[in-house]
């Protein structure tokens, strides 16, 4: 299954809005790459007159400034996209600390039960969003032989994505602890609601 399908099957409707727009960066890719091989077939067809000319140098140049041009291009639409989903984990994070604050006090299964609910949504949202970026600055990497999507993965969102799992993986436990101390433990119930998880789609490899 393509990625961008799997994104679309697995999208929580209340959070549509919110998501990785993979389609269009993708389709951003596929222009990016198709203007670059319209340039490399029209300067192979020059490339006797061009050496003659003694211009390689030249085109070198051209050449790595139209390449830097393309990543900037490309990756400043990848950190808008960033800052869109950025934007909507922040703003319900900070809604979850106050609920999980309230519910210390709540004797309401249900309320409580729901509170994790959302966190878990949430973090499901994190990692299939995690996921999208990872896959198209591969994508990136691959179609123009580079390793900068990497880079820009690894040290501009896995690890600000990671710190929000950490905080959200903070609530879920607080929740699921003060629903132990009055009801029982939550780990029963959770496993008999227990669905196909976005992580192990995640970790498939061979899903591209």
């Amino acid at each position: 299954m393509k990625f961008g399908k799997y994104l679309r099957n697995n999208m929580n409707p209340n959070y549509e809005n919110h998501y990785i727009n993979y389609k269009d960066l993708k389709k951003l890719l596929l222009d990016l790459a198709s203007v670059e091989e319209e340039k490399k077939r029209l300067s192979g067809n020059n490339g006797r007159q061009q050496q003659q000319n003694n211009k390689n140098y030249i085109l070198q140049y051209q050449a790595s400034q139209q390449a830097s041009d393309r990543n900037s291009k490309f990756l400043l639409t990848v950190w808008k996209q960033f800052e869109k989903v950025d934007i909507f984990i922040t703003t319900n994070e900070k809604e979850l600390s106050m609920k999980s604050n309230y519910m210390e006090n709540s004797k309401d299964a249900r309320l409580i039960i729901s509170c994790i609910k959302e966190v878990e949504e949430l973090l499901n949202f994190v990692h299939l969003n995690l996921e999208g970026f990872r896959k198209i600055l591969k994508k990136f990497d691959k179609k123009f032989t580079i390793t900068i999507g990497h880079e820009y993965f690894k040290n501009m969102i896995y690890s600000h994505f990671q710190a929000k799992v950490s905080v959200l993986n903070y609530y879920n436990n607080k929740l699921s602890n003060i629903y132990s101390q009055q009801f029982g433990d939550i780990e029963e119930l959770k496993h008999s609601e227990k669905t196909e998880s976005v992580f192990s789609f995640c970790m498939d490899e061979q899903m591209e």
